[in-house]
């Protein structure tokens, strides 16, 4: 299964009613993301849009000073987002947020047709949960276990509203329904960014495009947290914080061994993305993309002059990288026999998704 590394990336936040879905939109709304961003909603009224930010407004879009478009879905989901695509200057992300009833596996599935692939990939999952009444829905259980099961990563919102005690027990209920899921606490939907979208760059932070990743440190542990303009709520300083890890080889990893340590990498590192020097196919970079238990790996085009090396950066909670040890496995993967063959070509991508 092929992947076009072109394709726009596309996150859908799922949730039940009143998890905080609608306040975390409002951030990612706020927020200047560095790509022209389109975020899909069912209804304009339900988002308390910064007027300061509007540029322009029309029937179904509002477009935003930070470059973001905010677009309502009139009818069908696909039509919306192919729609995006005829755009003068289509989005280079695009965020759904679905209905606090619906089923996000279906959602997902629309864009994982095969026809569809070319056009977007699924970047990820994220489900909202409220820490206060998520267990507390009895008509509505099956909706939010499913919801919760579809994640790459669950924003386990309002901790402010409950007890430690209690924040443990929905915290290890989560963990029975998605064992391998990222569970990122939080109060009014404050999160780093960066952990749930990947296009957020703060200043100093290792760049996930790797562009100029070798001018950078090899370790860099940052601080973040936005206390951008508030949308009328009171906000909580919970320690928004994260930690970026990079790995940096000129020797290529064997794929098999390669693939069963990115596909077990501990449940506190959230996001990662770089290059990857493969010795079965050493004439052309494989592009890694991970997104919790998401994992994309593709192989592109031709190293042609540059020289064949793998770059990746992680990024996860802090204090939750094991730099030593994830050093240690990844150079456990590496090839002893340089020589590869592009004739493996049933191993040139391989993906493993929680929407399977």
């Amino acid at each position: 299964m092929s992947m076009n590394a072109q394709a726009i990336p596309i996150t859908i936040i799922t949730g039940f009613l009143g998890s905080g879905k609608t306040t975390l939109l409002n951030r990612i709304l706020r927020a200047d993301l560095g790509r022209r961003t389109a975020v899909l909603v069912n209804d304009f009224g339900t988002i308390n849009i910064d007027a300061q930010l509007v540029v322009d407004v029309d029937s179904d879009t509002i477009a935003l000073a930070n470059g973001c478009i905010c677009c309502t879905i009139r009818d069908d989901l696909l039509r919306a987002a192919l729609q995006l695509l005829e755009r003068p200057q289509p989005p280079e992300y695009v965020v759904i947020e679905t209905s606090g009833v619906s089923d996000p596996w279906a959602v997902a599935d629309t864009f994982l047709l095969p026809e569809l692939r070319a056009l977007f990939r699924l970047d990820g999952i994220i489900t909202v949960v409220d820490a206060e009444y998520v267990d507390q829905q009895p008509s509505y259980e099956s909706l939010i276990v499913d919801q919760i099961s579809a994640a790459d990563i669950v924003v386990l919102n309002k901790i402010d509203l409950v007890p430690a005690e209690r924040h443990r027990v929905v915290e290890e209920w989560i963990r029975r329904i998605v064992p391998q899921a990222r569970i990122l606490s939080a109060a009014y939907g404050d999160v780093p960014l960066g952990l749930l979208l990947g296009i957020e760059r703060p200043a100093g932070l290792v760049p996930l495009h790797l562009a100029d990743h070798h001018t950078q440190p090899d370790h860099i542990r940052e601080h973040h947290h936005d206390h951008a303009e508030d949308d009328g709520e009171h906000h909580h300083d919970h320690g928004a914080e994260f930690a970026t890890w990079s790995y940096v080889s000129d020797r290529p990893f064997t794929l098999g061994a390669f693939r069963q340590v990115i596909l077990n990498l501990p449940p506190t590192i959230f996001r990662g993305k770089g290059f990857v020097y493969l010795a079965e196919v050493p004439q052309r970079k494989a592009m890694l993309q991970l997104v919790g238990v998401r994992v994309h790996v593709t192989v592109g085009e031709p190293w042609g002059d540059e020289m064949p090396q793998t770059r990746m950066v992680f990024i996860g909670l802090p204090d939750g990288i094991d730099e030593a040890t994830l050093q240690a496995k990844f150079d456990r993967c590496l090839a002893v026999d340089t020589a590869g063959s592009e004739a493996v070509a049933a191993q040139q991508t391989w993906v493993r998704s929680s929407v399977a």
